[in-house]
């Protein structure tokens, strides 16, 4: 019982830690893109909000994490990250640690006020529908088509299972992401990680060391329907091997 009390007032204090500052930074992220028409501003969810959420999960929640095989990391070109989903953690903490400048979220999270016009003014945030797949579908494409057209990298982070999952559930993965492989000449960096032991889909956040494992790339060009089973069983393998916490 004590145990409890003491982890739900340290997700309090986090809590309230967290989003003080999100909103605060997000109300003058918008602000300033509104003013100078200047997406991507110095003041986005990708500097101070992330910091501040690494810093209060390590010193709040107790929440550190290690990367394993960092030389599998691309230090330049396109990328799309193919994560295995089990936690809040990974779609936030990453982020600074792989260069992610591009993500893809539900679409309603863009209309909450303050913060949904922030990720909208961060220029990093793609939006898409589930109830529209196919439509959502070709917006994504279109998107990543004009990023690719720009001199500007893409290092995009997707989630093949499409939500989280718990640790023990039976892995499902979408095939979403081989449309955009195929689509594009990108190189695909799978990464597998036990987040959901320490910071679970149900219950309450039990602190601990999160292991992330970055997978040896999968180079463009392979034929149509083998980069998903390859994907899955790499990165369901080195969950197995990663184990808990």
């Amino acid at each position: 019982m004590r145990l409890d009390i003491l982890r739900r007032l340290r997700f309090l204090a986090f809590a309230v830690i967290v989003l003080i500052v999100t909103m605060t930074t997000c109300l003058l992220s918008t602000i300033i893109s509104l003013l100078t028409c200047w997406r991507d501003s110095p003041l986005t969810l990708n500097s101070i909000f992330i910091n501040c959420f690494n810093f209060s999960c390590r010193n709040i929640l107790g929440i550190r994490f290690r990367i394993k095989g960092l030389e599998n990391l691309p230090k330049s070109g396109h990328v799309f990250f193919a994560s295995k989903h089990q936690s809040l953690w990974e779609t936030i903490a990453l982020i600074p640690t792989l260069s992610i400048n591009a993500y893809v979220g539900k679409k309603w999270l863009s209309f909450i006020p303050i913060w949904g016009w922030a990720l909208y003014s961060s220029g990093n945030y793609i939006s898409i529908n589930r109830k529209a797949a196919v439509a959502s579908t070709f917006s994504l494409l279109r998107n990543l088509r004009r990023r690719f057209a720009s001199d500007k990298t893409v290092r995009l982070i997707i989630f093949p299972e499409g939500r989280r999952n718990l640790p023990s559930d039976p892995p499902v993965y979408r095939r979403g992401l081989e449309l955009l492989y195929n689509s594009f000449s990108v190189t695909v960096v799978p990464l597998a990680l036990n987040s959901g032991y320490v910071w679970p889909k149900r219950g309450y956040v039990r602190g601990g060391t999160i292991t992330v494992s970055i997978l040896p790339a999968i180079e463009p060009g392979l034929p149509r329907g083998q980069l998903m089973p390859l994907v899955e069983k790499s990165i369901e393998r080195e969950v197995k091997v990663i184990g808990v916490p």
